[in-house]
């Protein structure tokens, strides 16, 4: 075998191997070294078209890589390293919305989840915040025929990353620490604690708290 067949070879394999790959970053790189290798694949045998063709993809894989990891930071500063966000990152599509546009409203039907990386939503229905690093939506993809329960709306201008409630679904099945962070979610939303930036729930008040107020309003 000589030099041309090897990297004519090497050049298959790649994109061989691509097909296997199930997170974007490797998939990238893959496909980078394939064009790589094609092009000087298509340089030994003098093929002019794979040479073109690959001269084009090259650019477009880099570019793609490149989208893909400063997506990935971001969604990293906003989430604090939250492991079971990080795989959302390859499917999310990042969005900049101004201040007071509608996110969605109750009795929509829900087709997507939405990640905070700056600024802060407002849960009309609630009179609460959802801030940077939290989910918004999830309690609406997974309620009865998958409508939202609360009204969303953006205070102040928002950055924010979406994903289709289709990949949701996929990655819920497919992902047992992802499925089981997503149940968590829908119980913190169903018990309106703080966390997922809706107020907690209210408290009973013990007696000795009715005595402290009404000593209180009677100094």
């Amino acid at each position: 075998m000589n030099t041309m067949d090897a990297v004519g070879w090497i050049a298959a394999a790649l994109v061989v191997g691509a097909f296997y790959l199930k997170t974007m970053v490797s998939l990238r790189c893959v496909a980078i070294a394939s064009n790589v290798a094609f092009i000087g694949y298509g340089l030994m045998a003098g093929m002019p078209p794979i040479v073109v063709l690959h001269l084009l993809l090259l650019p477009l894989n880099v570019l793609r890589l490149q989208q893909v990891q400063s997506r990935i930071r971001r969604v990293k500063r906003a989430s604090r390293g939250t492991p079971a966000l990080d795989m959302l990152v390859p499917y999310m599509e990042v969005r900049r919305l101004p201040g007071g546009t509608r996110l969605f409203e109750a009795g929509e039907h829900a087709d997507e989840v939405f990640l905070i990386l700056s600024g802060r939503v407002r849960i009309v229905d609630r009179d609460s915040f959802v801030k940077t690093g939290q989910l918004v939506g999830v309690a609406g993809i997974f309620a009865p025929e998958q409508r939202r329960i609360d009204t969303a709306v953006c205070d102040g201008d928002v950055e924010l990353a979406s994903i289709a409630a289709g990949k949701l679904w996929e990655l819920f099945c497919q992902n047992p620490e992802f499925g089981v962070y997503l149940l968590r979610l829908i119980m913190q939303h169903a018990e309106g604690e703080v966390v997922l930036g809706l107020p907690a729930r209210p408290t009973t008040p013990t007696a000795g708290s009715m005595r402290t107020s009404m000593a209180t309003a009677s100094s």
